[in-house]
């Protein structure tokens, strides 16, 4: 399993626009063959700061996702909601018990 963790500063006066661009790529991308999970959350404390948390399959489903038309329209627009650079992180994974 691939899991896939971001973190951004959203700009306050984009937040609105921020969900609704999450919303929508949350939509298309869970839908995609090989997604276990996709999702985007903000922090209790902090309401610009914006957490987006992947699972796929493996390596190749996430690859495929990367050529999704969505994908890069969610990318050409992030540029208008976020402050400062997006910190993405890839690791792979394995289920077991804790």
């Amino acid at each position: 399993m691939i899991v896939i963790v971001g973190h951004a500063r959203i700009k306050p006066e984009a937040r609105e626009a921020a969900i609704a661009a999450a919303t929508e790529m949350q939509r298309l991308s869970s839908a995609e063959d090989g997604c276990q999970e996709y999702g985007f959350w903000f922090a209790v404390d902090d309401p610009d700061a914006m957490l987006l948390f992947e699972r796929w399959d493996d390596l190749a489903a996430l690859e495929r996702h990367r050529l999704e038309p969505h994908f890069a329209e969610f990318g050409s627009r992030i540029g208008e909601f976020v402050a400062g650079p997006v910190e993405m992180l890839r690791y792979s994974a394995e289920p077991g018990e804790f």
